[in-house]
């Protein structure tokens, strides 16, 4: 059986796997629903599902979480069973915010709107992204389209990443040891990196102190991965130019939070990477064929790494 769990939107997904020939779908959009479920369940593509039902799932054997970040799942899972994360889906969209933001910025539309309301002539020359430095900390899927963007601008593309396994798309590489070295030397610091507890608050206050007073920090990662209390001194003492930020370490941000004051912090609520069902849909389904047939599976989480 395959148990379906969303708050919002668990029979629309069902709907789509049904309608794609998948047997024995279910689905929940609360724990109430969710308990009819928990002893026939061998399969669960959830989102948010509620940790603490998981001891009751005896015949559960593989998990396929609905996004790309898995903190909130990967220790509460028995090791028997698999966990997957959504890969290779959110790269485009998430490049496409970032250098929104940057172009709003270097260009200073924000300059030229306000002339526009007031009725003022007020020629300024913008800036370009050409020749500026691009730091980019994560180069999984979405890190390697904000590279090619990147360098589709013109950026000069350093990278920062555990692994290395993607170090020669960027022109210079570091690794987590280097974090200051890496700061240091960007123009733009993209943070996209998971949270565990080895990037806990790894965007830290030392981070800041490199980085240059003429510098943009943009985090689409996870909220916990930067020192947020830092981060607010950096850009009280004017050490950072512009903060970008749609990810924070609590989510909804508190409306009595220095952020919302500050000119030059941009700020969505956790919208860069949408899931769209349907593709996040038809993730599962390739998956669940591999499933079947005993092939590895796209997304799979090393238990160790925590992504």
């Amino acid at each position: 059986m395959i148990l379906v769990y969303h708050e919002k939107q668990a029979e629309k997904y069902a709907n789509h796997l049904i309608d794609q020939g998948l047997p024995g779908v279910v689905y929940a959009k609360n724990e109430e629903e969710a308990t009819r479920w928990l002893d026939q369940a061998e399969v669960l593509f959830a989102w948010k599902f509620p940790a603490h039902l998981y001891q009751h799932m005896p015949k559960l054997r593989w998990v396929q979480w609905m996004g790309a970040g898995v903190e909130d799942v990967v220790n509460a899972l028995p090791e028997s069973v698999v966990l997957t994360r959504i890969v290779g889906q959110f790269g485009k969209v998430m490049a496409e915010y970032v250098f929104t933001w940057l172009l709003y910025e270097y260009q200073g539309v924000y300059r030229f709107l306000e002339a526009k309301a007031n009725r003022e002539w007020k020629p300024r020359r913008p800036e370009s992204l050409a020749g500026k430095t691009l730091g980019v900390a994560g180069l999984g899927s979405i890190g390697q389209e904000v590279v090619k963007l990147g360098k589709a601008f013109g950026m000069h593309v350093i990278g920062l990443s555990r692994s290395g396994s993607q170090r020669e798309i960027v022109e210079q590489h570091f690794s987590p040891e280097e974090w200051e070295d890496f700061a240091g030397l960007a123009d733009v610091l993209v943070n996209i990196l998971p949270h565990t507890p080895e990037t806990d608050k790894v965007v830290s206050r030392s981070v800041f102190a490199a980085m240059r007073t003429s510098s943009i920090l943009v985090n689409i990662g996870r909220g916990k991965t930067v020192d947020q209390d830092a981060l607010l001194v950096s850009l009280q003492t004017e050490k950072l130019r512009a903060a970008i930020l749609d990810v924070f370490e609590v989510e909804p941000l508190s409306s009595s939070h220095p952020f919302w004051e500050m000119p030059q912090v941009y700020m969505t609520p956790h919208i860069s990477g949408p899931s769209l069902s349907g593709d996040v849909s038809n993730f599962f389904i390739n998956n669940h064929e591999r499933w079947m047939n005993g092939s590895p599976l796209l997304g799979t989480v090393d238990r160790l790494r925590g992504y």
